[in-house]
């Protein structure tokens, strides 16, 4: 697996935009500054493994699907915390759930390809 440094960094900038776009719509939180990084964590998880990866053998198709599977399920996520006002605990415990259930099936999928 190759991870290409320009649009990993792509991914970054557009996952901040985000992250930064879902702290001002939780400006009146306490908790800003931990959904700001959590929503920019795992959503340039997801979106460097939509864009960033490439594989000189191919096979990337899978995680590429996987990884616009779960950036969606993931900006949902977030779109809901940003609405109702839910205890930090649940936001850490769905949003790390998620990232990690992702990033084993992506750890599988490159196993695979060896």
């Amino acid at each position: 697996m190759k991870v290409n440094p320009f649009l990993a960094f792509i991914c970054a900038a557009i996952a901040g935009l985000i992250a930064f776009g879902f702290s001002m719509s939780n400006a009146g939180e306490a908790y800003r500054g931990i959904i700001t990084a959590g929503a920019w964590i795992s959503l340039f998880t997801t979106l460097g493994g939509i864009l960033a990866i490439s594989s000189p053998n191919g096979g990337t198709a899978n995680i590429r699907v996987v990884s616009g599977f779960f950036f969606i399920v993931l900006l949902i996520a977030h779109i809901v915390f940003s609405v109702i006002t839910a205890v930090l605990v649940t936001y850490v415990i769905i949003t790390g759930l998620v990232v990690l259930v992702y990033v084993l099936i992506c750890y599988a999928f490159m196993r695979a390809l060896k």
